[in-house]
């Protein structure tokens, strides 16, 4: 026999009695190792051959090639199958033994969290090397028994636990389980529930009886939250901070003690703290029970340490634009409180700056110098200016339904252009105002022009179309039921889908105990793509006697043109065909209301004119709103009636602190007869008192009346001011003050003021999940309403306020 055969032969029994000795897969891989690389590095030379005659050629056996896996075997496995052990293994029947793919298969085994414990083992066998996967199941979960509650149901419980019957037993997932339990029953107050599990398991057939067992113990509320060491703000200023109460059963405060949401509110008192320059500040809890009466006092105490202000000021770095432009930016200046806080926001507003003007790589790095002895920081702005930059695309992303157009033409940033911070921002509130998506955000990729950014607008579309039906109650209306089918982002020539060309259309009917409206509308924003609007409207009204003398219809029919300029203006003009009647008169109805009874057809032109710098139509913090019009009805354009209407409205949001808004409108009317008759018709003119108008008094009941109805008047004016705050840690809900004052006269031109209404009070307004709500009682505080001295609750429920 050569010598290679019997080299191979026994470095073969090596590996053999190797692998047979190893213990765990761990142990075994070593000498699996060795064995393998001796296999790998044996000579490949054959002998000699004889003097004179050539080498006959070899055949090599299998075991001359011991390093090929002839065979893949699983023992031990009763519950996982067999090929899905295999699949999970990278070792396969006919490719190499090799030390690190055998690692990585024990690695991916385990991972697989089916198995307690796993051993590779290698095997001899005449065609090559068997490669043996044993492996030691984890049991599977037969039974789980939930022992000690009283508080919650058992469905509950195992709900929470998140571990069912017939899984494999994951002791980690048990752990997991148990720990939301603790955490339920913490929130319902139990601070010192006990939750223990057990796992017993059947050596024999390898399932598990898991056991949770609950020691409730007593049910603990927070009696009191104390403040300590504390003596630069008022205890009650910091506890406005916290969401962790008391408890108050007046204000249904349960006083469950939350562990997360108390460490939350630790974190917000130190960095309340740090924003007002007490940038050392420690805030310590401390906990104590009366176990007599089940109570948590809770102590927080507060070291505040020094105070720290803001010392001198420097911006270096700047050539392009003077100091002063960048000093108007900053709110944190010498002598005022120095915090991290108010510094991040001058560095993010100086470097705003730079970006507006088109400097898109500015940097602004702030170097601080502390002085702990003195108190005082001392703030260096070092700019690194960047080169300017120009827009070479404006690119639009995400929009599936909406036409590249339709976002286009609202966008205020051209190619070409020089990067305008200013525009980009406009451009954004723009698509904002088209209510079409959920999300709007802008970013800047470099291109291969030098000085030159590509401008991407991301835009994530939200569903425009509506099919609503409801319900809802108002002072005005009392009960209101409205169905209406709309599209916001419709597209007549897009057939079948009709999506996409920033069309509106809707078709709405509001029925309510006082009036009725049936509606049918359609606008087109951008006639020709050019920024003409054109809109039409087809409706049906109803309206009943609610302090009036009858019965009103209205049934018509009308167009509107308008073009906007400059973004903030808008001019236009339109033309309306309505039959009015007036039915079902009071018997004591006066002769005001009777030379109109019956049906009237009117032919109205109009002209109508806004200026308009809101920072949202949606939701407005700041901006005003101010518009003028004027309608001509005339006997000339084929009418029953001749005569005028003008009005004017001048509204200013005011954002006076974060979210605190102040809202101021003002406006007035007047109108005329253009025939022999010196009156304008009852149903065209002008009432006031509600909701709307002026709170606090009775619907139309401020102005001229007669036989205690009223008729309306031919001149209004009315003021109303509302200060809104948002509510804390009350989401969607604003608190309101506000102040109404109104007058309606019966002449034209008439503003004399000593029978003006004028009412005061609170208001409250909420955002809920089936519309919006709001609440306000209004008290009179000049001319009273006969009806309602002490004042009025208004309140609507509805989709709009």
């Amino acid at each position: 026999m050569s010598r290679r055969f019997w080299s191979v032969f026994f470095l073969a029994l090596l590996a053999g009695a190797l692998a047979g000795y190893a213990q765990e897969s761990g142990g075994k891989s070593d000498e699996l190792a060795k064995a393998v690389q001796a296999l790998d590095e044996a000579p490949e030379a054959a002998e000699p051959a004889a003097a004179g005659k050539p080498a006959a050629p070899t055949q090599q056996s299998p075991a001359q090639q011991p390093n090929i896996i002839a065979d893949v075997q699983v023992k031990g496995n009763r519950i996982v199958s067999t090929n899905t052990i295999l699949s999970k293994i990278q070792s396969r029947k006919g490719g190499q033994l090799v030390q690190e793919t055998v690692n990585g298969d024990v690695k991916r085994l385990y991972s697989a969290g089916f198995f307690e414990d796993i051993q590779m083992e290698v095997e001899e066998k005449p065609e090559g090397y068997v490669l043996v996967v044993s492996v030691v199941e984890k049991p599977i979960i037969r039974t789980i028994k939930i022992k000690g509650f009283s508080i919650f149901k058992e469905e509950k419980l195992r709900k929470t636990l998140k571990v069912v019957e017939g899984q494999i037993l994951d002791r980690q997932a048990v752990k997991q389980g148990v720990e939301e339990i603790r955490k339920m029953y913490a929130e319902k107050g139990y601070r010192f529930v006990d939750v223990q599990s057990e796992a017993d398991v059947d050596s024999t057939t390898k399932e598990a009886i898991v056991t949770i067992t609950i020691l409730e113990g007593e049910s603990y509320r927070i009696r009191s939250v104390k403040f300590e060491g504390v003596k630069a703000f008022k205890p009650k200023k910091l506890a406005k901070l916290m969401k962790t109460k008391q408890r108050n059963l007046w204000l249904f405060r349960r006083g469950v003690f939350n562990e997360g949401k108390f460490q939350k509110d630790i974190e917000r008192i130190k960095l309340y703290y740090q924003q007002e320059g007490y940038l050392d500040v420690r805030v310590e809890p401390r906990f104590d029970y009366d176990k007599e009466h089940r109570a948590i006092l809770i102590a927080i105490s507060a070291e505040e340490g020094k105070h720290y202000v803001t010392g001198e000021i420097k911006i270096q770095g700047n050539k392009l634009f003077p100091e002063s432009e960048i000093w108007q930016r900053l709110e944190m200046l010498p002598g005022m409180t120095y915090s991290q806080y108010y510094l991040s926001k001058d560095v993010e507003a100086a470097r705003d700056y730079y970006q507006e003007q088109g400097y898109m790589d500015a940097r602004v790095v702030p170097d601080i110098g502390l002085n702990k002895d003195t108190g005082k920081v001392d703030v260096t702005y070092q700019i690194e200016e960047g080169d300017l930059y120009f827009v070479e695309k404006v690119v639009v992303r995400g929009n599936t339904k909406t036409k590249d157009m339709v976002i286009r033409r609202e966008l205020r940033i051209r190619p070409g252009e020089r990067f305008d911070g200013e525009k980009i921002k406009k451009s954004k509130q723009r698509l904002e105002n088209l209510n079409y998506f959920e999300e709007i955000t802008y970013d800047t990729e470099p291109t291969q022009t030098p000085n030159r950014k590509d401008l991407i607008f991301r835009v994530k579309e939200k569903r425009t179309g509506e099919l609503s039906f409801g319900g809802g109650i108002s002072s005005v209306d009392n009960l209101v039921g409205f169905a209406e089918i709309a599209q916001r982002n419709f597209d007549l020539f897009n057939w079948p889908r009709f999506t996409g060309g920033g069309q509106s259309v809707s078709l709405g009917a509001r029925i309510g105990t006082i009036s009725q409206n049936f509606n049918l509308n359609f606008t087109e924003p951008y006639l020709f793509n050019r920024p003409y609007a054109l809109s039409t409207d087809l409706y049906n009204t109803r309206r009943d006697d609610k302090n009036v003398d009858y019965n009103e219809g209205r049934l018509g029919a009308g167009t509107t043109l308008s073009r906007a300029f400059k973004d903030v203006f808008r001019a236009g003009g339109g033309y309306t065909f309505e039959r009015v009647e007036l039915y079902d008169l009071a018997d004591d109805a006066p002769d005001t209301v009777r030379k109109f009874d019956g049906k009237t057809w009117l032919s109205r032109m109009k002209t109508f004119g806004s200026y308009d710098t809101r920072d949202s139509i949606i939701s407005p913090m700041k901006g005003q709103l101010a518009s003028l019009g004027g309608e001509l009805i005339g006997t000339f354009l084929g009418g029953d009636e001749s005569y005028y209407i003008l009005n004017a409205a001048y509204t200013y949001y005011w954002n006076v602190f974060k979210k605190h808004l102040l809202e101021m409108k003002a406006r007035v009317g007047v109108s005329d007869s253009l025939s022999g008759s010196d009156e304008v018709p009852v149903f065209d003119r002008f009432y006031a008192g509600g909701l709307g108008t002026v709170r606090g008094y009775e619907y139309r009941r401020v102005g001229p009346m007669e036989n205690g109805d009223a008729v309306g008047g031919q001149s209004m004016a009315i003021i109303n001011m509302e200060y809104s705050v948002p509510i804390p840690y009350l989401e969607g809900f604003r608190g309101a003050v506000f102040m109404d004052a109104g007058q309606v006269n019966s002449d034209t031109f008439d503003f004399g003021f000593n029978e003006v209404a004028m009412s005061v009070g609170p208001g409250l307004k909420m955002k809920t999940p089936i519309g919006p709500i709001a609440f306000y009682y209004g008290y009179p505080v000049a001319n009273p309403d006969e009806k309602n001295e002490n004042g009025r609750f208004e309140f609507s429920f509805g989709r709009g306020f």
